[in-house]
């Protein structure tokens, strides 16, 4: 009889501690870099309050809005060997600065303009124009705001 005391409140105890590192692995975001694991904090791009200001960039052609937002830049492609895609925009306007950005397979390039238009005469603010590359699956990796 004594051994059953001894054992039941071992058991209980190894009881609790996995169900304790169950729950904190459950609560862990994920650090591994595939992108079709999602982190806890990801966000989908047609979430973003930047998705209704941002024009695709990394296509094979540019819509005329696209090519409005990126007044003040010049787009250049480049594949590299291992299959990604770096894009350059040389900044052809004061105020602006070169940006460059290395797509890998699956991902997009969106340019983002908050304030449309605002390019045409003289830039009111050089802030509202930035890049967000979107993985395969429409989260965001990378935000340069």
């Amino acid at each position: 009889m004594k051994k059953i005391y001894i054992i039941l409140p071992v058991i209980a105890l190894l009881s609790a501690a996995c169900q304790s590192a169950t729950n904190n692995l459950a609560l862990t975001p994920s650090s591994n870099n595939n992108s079709s694991t999602t982190a806890v904090t990801a966000q989908k791009f047609s979430d973003s309050p930047d998705y209704q200001n941002a024009f695709l960039i990394s296509g094979d052609t540019l819509s005329q809005t696209a090519q409005q937002a990126l007044t003040g830049f010049q787009i250049s492609r480049q594949m590299q060997m291992n299959g990604s895609i770096k894009i350059n925009l040389k900044a052809t306007e004061t105020g602006y600065q070169d940006k460059q950005y290395t797509l890998d397979p699956g991902q997009q390039l969106y340019f983002v303009d908050k304030t449309l238009g605002d390019d045409q005469a003289s830039e009111g603010n050089v802030r509202d124009d930035y890049g967000i590359v979107v993985d395969s699956q429409g989260f965001i990796v990378s935000n340069e705001q």
